[in-house]
C-alpha cells in the first residue's frame, strides 16, 4: 500500500522512481529532484552500493547516515519524501535518508515587488531553483508538477497545481489552450500571457505575474495554476480575478483592520486616478454650477489667463506625466529617480508661469499621478493609464453624463471578460 501511495507521485514531472541492481541485490529509491541533491544522492548511495556484497551492509551503511530512519507507515513516508528525504526500498523495507537541497546560490532579491514586511527573496530565471523553492514553501503531497515544451525552441515552461484545489474544468481549458499554441519563441511571462488571453485587444491583465515566491505560495493554496518559464524569474498565475491586483503581501501580515483599510484604500485611490481627469473636465466644461461658488471662482480665476480648453491641460500634463515615467524607466538607476524629480518640477512651474495650465491643475495631475502608484501590481497600472484618455474624451464631449456612461461602459466589459474561463470581475468574492 506505502509503494502504490509513492508510485502515485510520478504524475509530478520532478518525481523520480530509480531502480539499481547488483547481481542478486536490488533496491529503488524514490525523491523530488526539485528537492534532493542528485550529486549527493550518487556519490553518498548509489556508488556505495555497488562496493557491497551483502545487504547487511547496505542497512549499516544507511544507519552511518546523521539523518535517517525506518518508515513504518504510508503518511510518514510521504512527509518525508515531501521534506527532502530519499526513500530506500528493499525487500518490502523502507528506510529514509535526508540528502535536502535547497538553493541559495541562485535566489536574488525582489525589487519590483517591495513590501515592508515578509520574505524579500524572489523566484530564479532556472526553473529547478524556483520550483525547489516553491516545493520547500509549499510542502503538499497534492502539488503537481507538469513539465510543457512550447514553440520552435522547445522552451520549458512547468506548471504547478494543487490537484485537491485547482478546478479540473480550469485543468482541462488549459491543456486544450496548450495544444493549439504556436509560437516560434517563447520568453517571457507577458508574451506567455498575451497567448493564453481570449481576448488579444484586451488591454487588461488575465493573470497575475510575479517573482515572490509567498505570492506563489498564496494563489497555489486558493486553487491556482503557476506557469514557470524557463529564463524568466517572472511566473504567471491564472486564472485571476480583478481584485487579486489591489492585494499586496503586507495584507495578511497586517492586522485585520489595517489591511481592509489598506485594501480600501487601493480602491479609492482606483477611483481617482481613473475618474478625477475626466471628471475635473466635465465640470470645468460643462457643470461649474456643482462646485461650491468659492472654488468654482478660484478655479475660473486660475484660468483666466489660459487659452487653452480643460481638456487640453489635463491631457498636457497626464503626457508629460506619461513621458517622465517612461524616461524613469530608461535612465541610468543612478539619475533617473533625482532627474525625473527634477524634470517634473521645473515643467510644472514653467507650465504654470508661462500661462499653459492652471494652478489647480497641477494638484489634479499630481493626485492623479500618485494614485496610480498606490495598485501594487504593475500589469494593472497600463490598463488604467489607457482607460483615463477616452474618459476624458467622453467628459468634454458630453460632460459628466458621458463619464458616467463611460464607466458603465466600463464596468459591463469587465464583467464580461473571463480568465482561464472563469469570471474576471468577482469584487467581493471570498477567496
Amino acid at each position: 500500500m506505502i509503494f502504490m501511495k509513492l508510485e502515485d507521485l510520478s504524475k509530478n514531472d520532478d518525481f523520480i522512481q530509480r531502480e539499481v541492481r547488483k547481481e542478486r541485490l536490488e533496491i529503488t529509491f524514490y525523491y523530488f529532484k526539485s528537492l534532493c541533491d542528485e550529486k549527493r544522492i550518487t556519490d553518498h548511495l548509489i556508488t556505495p552500493f555497488y562496493e557491497l556484497n551483502r545487504i547487511n551492509e547496505l542497512e549499516e551503511y544507511i544507519k552511518s547516515f546523521e539523518e535517517w530512519s525506518f518508515i513504518k507507515g504510508e503518511k510518514e513516508a510521504i512527509e518525508k519524501v515531501f521534506n527532502g528525504c530519499v526513500i530506500i526500498l528493499h525487500e518490502h523495507k523502507l528506510y529514509s535518508v535526508k540528502l535536502e537541497d535547497f538553493e541559495v546560490s541562485g535566489i536574488g532579491e525582489s525589487t519590483d515587488e517591495s513590501v515592508l514586511q515578509g520574505p524579500k527573496d524572489s523566484l530564479s530565471e532556472n526553473i529547478s531553483i524556483s520550483l525547489n523553492i516553491i516545493r520547500n514553501r509549499y510542502r503538499k503531497e497534492t502539488l503537481v508538477s507538469k513539465n510543457k515544451k512550447l514553440g520552435s525552441t522547445k522552451t520549458n515552461i512547468n506548471l504547478l497545481y494543487d490537484d485537491e484545489l485547482c478546478d479540473p474544468q480550469i485543468l482541462a481549458h488549459l491543456n486544450n489552450k496548450l495544444k493549439d499554441i504556436d509560437v516560434d519563441v517563447l520568453q517571457s511571462a507577458g508574451q506567455l500571457q498575451k497567448i493564453l488571453m481570449d481576448d488579444k485587444w484586451c488591454h487588461f491583465p488575465m493573470f497575475l505575474t510575479t517573482e515572490r515566491p509567498d505570492r506563489v505560495v498564496v494563489n497555489l493554496s486558493q486553487g491556482k495554476i503557476v506557469f514557470l518559464i524557463e529564463g524568466s524569474s517572472w511566473v504567471l498565475l491564472g486564472p485571476s480575478k480583478f481584485y487579486d491586483f489591489f492585494k499586496s503581501m503586507d495584507d495578511p501580515v497586517e492586522l485585520p483592520v489595517v489591511g481592509k483599510f489598506l485594501i480600501s484604500i487601493r480602491y479609492i485611490a482606483l477611483m481617482i486616478t481613473l475618474f478625477l481627469p475626466a471628471f475635473y473636465v466635465a465640470v470645468i466644461s460643462y457643470s461649474p454650477e456643482i462646485l461650491k461658488v468659492q472654488f468654482a471662482l478660484l478655479i475660473a480665476g486660475n484660468r483666466i489667463s489660459v487659452p487653452f480648453p480643460s481638456y487640453f491641460e489635463i491631457i498636457f500634463m497626464m503626457l508629460m506625466a506619461e513621458f517622465l515615467g517612461e524616461a524613469s524607466i530608461r535612465l541610468p538607476r543612478t539619475i533617473s529617480s533625482s532627474a525625473t524629480t527634477v524634470g517634473g518640477l521645473i515643467l510644472g512651474q514653467a507650465a504654470s508661469q508661462a500661462g499653459l495650465i492652471g494652478n489647480v491643475m497641477i494638484v489634479v495631475a499630481a493626485a492623479v499621478s500618485l494614485s496610480i502608484f498606490v495598485i501594487p501590481i504593475n500589469a494593472m497600472h497600463q490598463a488604467i493609464r489607457i482607460i483615463r484618455y477616452p474618459l476624458i474624451i467622453l467628459g468634454s464631449l458630453f460632460g459628466a453624463i458621458g463619464v458616467l456612461i463611460g464607466a458603465l461602459a466600463l464596468i459591463a466589459y469587465l464583467c464580461n471578460l473571463r480568465s482561464l474561463g472563469k469570471p474576471y470581475m468577482q469584487l467581493f468574492a471570498n477567496n
